[in-house]
């Protein structure tokens, strides 16, 4: 038994099938195979049941994975001993959604490159579902999303998941809307005007749920291009959701776009910023320390945005 072994047994699990593991392993397809039967016959049980759909694990395979997990996990944390800070070299892969990237993120990376001159970081934007699915896949080491409550009942035991900050909900309207005046903006008041509604799951869910209780609206354009809403916004040709950490943007800062506090008499719908990381995978300390700065640098972030 190897390590390689083990790495080949997650990578299958993960693939399932042998070819793409291979593909991502860069070793030949015969070369896993033969590692896998040679694993199998060595602990004396199968570990995957091969078929034309792909490969998957057995009941003991499973077992076979998690403990292979654990053992991967143990070895790159014994790597890590003895290494300063900032001696770790290494790869970090991170993916959020535009709202990270229009606000706090910059920042944390900055800190953290900083402290960290050695590691090769690769960022993606991207929408929530994709988010998690790279996560979920090993693609990406952190993901952060934007999701609701019911996000987290997805997500749950998929993936790990920490929530960073819950958001409050803004009505976010041009200064020349009439809406701009008020001190709350009900759902009533939102559907007299046309919308601009970010293009994700947990979005138009809350839009819908919005039109069944009170009515259809009127729908501009659905995005995800941040600048796009922004830029309708401040022209007054639409209104739309976006969260209390916009305060800093400078349409808001200049009074070009304002936002008001929403508020839903009957059901209000809960928002979180939320870290997740894939499961079963050991976090790293560079994981780790990105986190931790992620976390500050949001701290101080909402600290200057109850400033302002």
């Amino acid at each position: 038994m190897n390590i390689e072994q083990l790495e080949y047994v997650i990578e299958i699990a993960k693939r399932g099938n042998i070819t793409k593991a291979a593909e991502s392993l860069h070793v030949s397809h015969s070369g896993v195979s033969q590692a896998i039967s040679n694993l199998e016959a060595e602990l004396g049980i199968p570990i995957f049941i091969r078929s034309r759909s792909g490969t998957k694990c057995t009941r003991q395979g499973e077992k076979v994975l998690q403990l292979s997990h654990e053992i991967i996990n143990k070895i790159t944390e014994l790597k890590e001993l003895g290494k300063l800070s900032s001696e770790i070299e290494g790869n970090l892969s991170i993916s959020g959604a535009p709202l990270f990237f229009s606000t706090f993120l910059p920042e944390a990376l900055h800190t953290f490159r900083k402290k960290h001159p050695y590691v090769q970081i690769e960022i993606d934007a991207s929408v929530t579902d994709s988010i998690i699915e790279k996560v979920k896949n090993s693609v990406t080491d952190i993901g952060f999303i934007l999701g609701s409550d019911e996000t987290l009942k997805e997500i749950t035991g998929t993936v790990n998941t920490h929530i960073l900050y819950k958001i409050k909900l803004m009505v976010t309207v041009s200064k020349h809307s009439p809406l701009a005046k008020m001190d709350v903006v009900k759902p009533q008041d939102m559907l007299r005007y046309p919308l601009v509604i970010r293009n994700e799951r947990a979005s138009r869910k809350t839009w819908n749920d919005i039109f069944a209780k009170y009515g259809p609206g009127q729908v501009l354009f659905y995005t995800n291009i941040d600048d796009v809403t922004k830029n309708v916004i401040a022209n007054n040709l639409a209104i739309g959701f976006f969260t209390d950490l916009m305060k800093n943007d400078p349409l808001v800062t200049r009074g070009d776009i304002c936002l008001i506090p929403y508020d839903d008499p009957i059901h209000m719908p809960n928002y979180y910023l939320i870290c997740i990381q894939t499961k079963n995978k050991y976090s790293s300390v560079l994981e780790k320390e990105f986190i931790q700065c992620t976390m500050e640098t949001l701290e101080n972030y909402l600290v200057k945005t109850m400033d302002s």
